[in-house]
């Protein structure tokens, strides 16, 4: 790649076409390899060169340097680019880096779930059916019975309570983008079910949400779903993991 006039000793780094598997941790790696060329104030390639050269996304690039900006080793200054801050010492950065990225996508996910869980729950409060009331009604069951399982049994009626909600909406798009979330949940959420306290507080959580459903109030239904998303990501902040 070209980088701009003012990448300073950056010129003589070779990026390579990153592999599929870990996409975003092996392109933030390789940006890491090419700030530590750098010098403090020099401007990174922009993100339409770091996507043509990686052959990549321009999402991935972005999350993989908001990672770096999360270690205050780049400042990305919207409208201008992204400058090199600082390096900090080599044998700390690649665990750093790979924690730094987990809290990004920790934030988007929150994030994607205040917009898409807090309508849903309105909608399935206008919708809902006896039978959906039934279905949300017995993934809490499960969770309650879950509470001394191990972390895995746990966490499936977890996210089997959000498809249930998702599914009273009566919304097949919602529906999808609900069921897409899983994947995220499971891997997020084991450093929260790990406690029994999260746990018995994520039943008395889910049952506020059910009674606003039940009550045909959407309003309620809605509101309790965001606090519940809001205090999730309190809980995340306590174990470090955002």
């Amino acid at each position: 790649m070209t980088p701009a006039a003012d990448t300073g000793d950056a010129k003589g780094v070779s990026l390579r076409r990153a592999p599929r598997q870990k996409l975003t941790e092996t392109v933030a790696q390789q940006l890491l390899e090419l700030v530590s060329e750098m010098r403090p104030g020099d401007r990174v390639p922009s993100e339409r060169e770091l996507t043509r050269d990686l052959g990549v996304g321009r999402s991935t690039v972005r999350e993989a340097l908001n990672g770096l900006a999360l270690l205050g080793l780049v400042e990305i200054r919207h409208g201008q680019g992204v400058f090199v801050v600082s390096l900090k010492p080599a044998d700390d950065v690649p665990d750093a880096l790979q924690r730094a990225l987990m809290k990004g996508v920790t934030q988007e996910f929150l994030e994607a779930r205040l917009v898409v869980e807090v309508e849903v729950a309105r909608l399935a409060a206008e919708r809902r059916t006896e039978a959906d009331l039934q279905r949300i009604e017995e993934t809490i069951k499960a969770l309650e019975a879950a509470r001394e399982a191990s972390t895995e049994e746990a966490l499936e009626p977890a996210t089997q309570f959000n498809q249930a909600v998702a599914e009273a909406a009566h919304n097949e798009v919602l529906a999808g983008v609900e069921e897409s979330f899983v994947t995220l949940m499971l891997e997020r959420a084991p450093e929260l079910y790990d406690g029994r306290e999260f746990r018995d507080w994520d039943v008395a959580e889910h049952r506020r949400i059910l009674a606003a459903i039940a009550d045909r109030d959407p309003a309620l239904a809605a509101r309790r779903m965001r606090e519940h998303i809001l205090a999730i990501g309190e809980h995340y902040k306590r174990v470090g993991a955002f």
